[in-house]
């Protein structure tokens, strides 16, 4: 990385003040002129610096445009896909002239995406959510339209012999049977709405394709105020295209990268010792 004028300078100075033959060199004046000849050498060492980062930059790039790329980079191409606008020919790129930012951000439509090799399949899985529409908090599927014009951006960027599963569904349902033990000085009716919420802020808000784990509820219920102990009974999800639960054994990923939370039943225990 390029160091700064100031440094090079004050190396120079150093360098100049450890030299016997440089001792007479003792103005401390800006306007000095071996202080003006170090700055001027310092500025185009500085550049020169500068100029081998560029390279090593593009070098760098021209690589990373060779090699086969790594899932992060299909992620990173979802999230930069921008609805109803055309790529630049032959290229992954869009032509962005004239657009403002707001313009920009507009046809991003998706906000969230992952991408990760299936373990049974030589598929390459790439997850994608937008936002509500009502409420931009939350995670939503892109439309139909919108999926079908970044199934064919994907296609049109992909490596030859990439082949890729898109998957932009509505979240998983999630559900859940804990047993509360509060503080029976606490209202039970007060701690089990904040527990209910401590859920909901937990499942709903877990990194887009995240894992949830059972340990990590109950954690996070633990933390709630007036509960004592919390003791998981069952867990269960679906995928919204699947009516039929499944239990969650410690752990679960949401086929749609997140999921909402169906339904709760706390089961109220005041706690005594």
């Amino acid at each position: 990385m390029a160091r700064s004028i100031n440094t090079i300078f004050n190396e120079m100075v150093s360098q100049k003040n450890n030299t016997p033959a440089l001792s007479s060199l003792t103005s401390s004046s800006v306007t000095a002129i071996w202080r003006l000849l170090f700055y001027v050498v310092a500025y185009a060492i500085h550049v020169h610096e500068s100029l081998w980062d560029e390279h090593k930059k593009e070098v760098s790039d021209t690589i990373d445009e060779m090699l086969p790329h790594r899932p992060k980079w299909y992620r990173d191409k979802a999230l930069a896909f921008m609805k109803d606008t055309t790529l630049m020919d032959d290229s992954d790129q869009y032509d962005t002239t004239g657009m403002s930012e707001e313009d920009i951000t507009a046809r991003q439509v998706v906000k969230h995406a992952t991408a990760n090799e299936s373990d049974q399949s030589s598929w390459l899985i790439i997850k994608v959510a937008g936002v509500d529409a009502t409420d931009s908090t939350k995670r939503a599927p892109i439309s139909q339209a919108e999926e079908v014009q970044l199934s064919a951006y994907l296609q049109e960027i992909k490596d030859a012999g990439v082949r890729i599963a898109l998957v932009n569904e509505p979240a998983d349902e999630f559900r859940c049977e804990v047993d509360i033990y509060y503080d029976p000085t606490r209202e039970p009716i007060s701690v089990k709405s904040d527990c209910e919420q401590a859920i909901r802020e937990y499942v709903e808000n877990l990194s887009f394709n995240g894992v949830y784990s059972n340990m990590a509820l109950i954690d996070a219920l633990q933390a709630v105020d007036g509960v004592k102990i919390a003791e998981m009974r069952s867990s269960e999800s679906t995928p919204a295209s699947i009516d039929t639960f499944a239990p969650i054994d410690a752990y679960a990923i949401p086929t749609a990268g997140y999921f909402h939370v169906a339904s709760t039943q706390l089961n109220m225990i005041a706690h005594s010792v």
